[in-house]
């Protein structure tokens, strides 16, 4: 398989998944939130192969977990192990990052939540405010496009680590 430098950074959650495709942190190709309907592992996995096969990435970055992160689900703990077989089968490297890192990256830009971690973001990516959603009010579920910030922290996470 022919490749290149972009990497495809995905990061399932309850609606779907949040993507980014980029060569690097200033070369953003595409992002956005893929609804996924049913959420089946099947579903997912046609999303990825719909990603490599348009934009031939040379890595994957998904979110890392543990065996004691309680909270994640056990279908998305299901979706990113089939990602990460899937994309073995097509000679794809995979970096996986937990939220700890991710947390711990933006720590040094104030961003200690899932929120103030989009703020900063925002504030390097102005073209995403439009998709800043208000902060979370518990008990209410979290805005589908947060996935979106997921999956630009994780991408920025891989580049800072790197």
């Amino acid at each position: 398989m022919q490749t290149n430098s972009l990497t495809v950074t995905l990061y399932p959650n309850a609606s779907g998944m949040g993507y980014v495709i980029s060569e690097n942190p200033k070369e953003l190709i595409n992002y956005g939130i893929a609804k996924i309907r049913p959420l089946t592992k099947d579903k997912y996995i046609k999303r990825l192969n719909i990603f490599v096969k348009r934009y031939k990435p040379s890595l994957i970055l998904l979110r890392g977990y543990t065996d004691t992160d309680n909270r994640i689900s056990k279908r998305i703990i299901k979706v990113i192990d089939a990602f990460e077989k899937e994309a073995k089968k097509l000679d794809l490297p995979v970096h996986k990052y937990s939220r700890e890192d991710i947390k711990q990256v933006f720590s040094q830009f104030e961003g200690n939540s899932k929120y103030n971690i989009s703020k900063t973001i925002t504030s390097w990516y102005p073209e995403l405010k439009r998709f800043m959603p208000d902060i979370r009010i518990y008990p209410n579920a979290e805005h589908y496009r947060m996935g979106i910030f997921d999956a630009f922290a994780l991408m920025l996470t891989h580049h800072y680590l790197e």
